[in-house]
């Protein structure tokens, strides 16, 4: 089964979407910050990692490319920012999608039916 982490400060829209996911046929667990996501990651690498812009120990952005040094991972920027730098910035840094809050499941389903992922 494919496992997501959610790193979003935000508990409630956090945990929805963890729901969700598991409704889609991943594990998913969520960190509230940087500190709580290098956990997660530590403890059962995910195949998917969404992640806020904003958190309350630094930025999502930085986090991207220090994530994918472990390995393999769909990355998914997902925040309230609509910046077309910041989009082009995250996918350079190595994010497969960047969405803007309130992305609908779909939208996030497009991006990781095209994600490579566990069995």
């Amino acid at each position: 089964m494919p496992h997501a982490v959610i790193v979003d400060d935000n508990l409630e829209s956090s945990e929805t979407l963890a729901i969700l996911l598991e409704m889609e046929g991943y594990s998913a667990a969520t960190a509230a910050s940087l500190r709580d996501a290098r956990q997660q990651i530590a403890d059962h690498r995910p195949d998917v990692m969404v992640l806020d812009r904003a958190l309350p120990d630094g930025q999502g952005m930085d986090f991207i490319v220090e994530a994918l040094k472990g390995g393999p991972m769909t990355v998914v920027m997902l925040t309230g920012t609509s910046d077309p730098g910041d989009a082009a910035e995250a996918i350079r840094r190595g994010a497969a999608a960047y969405l803007v809050k309130p992305a609908t499941i779909d939208q996030l389903k497009a991006v990781l039916d095209r994600a490579p992922l566990s069995a």
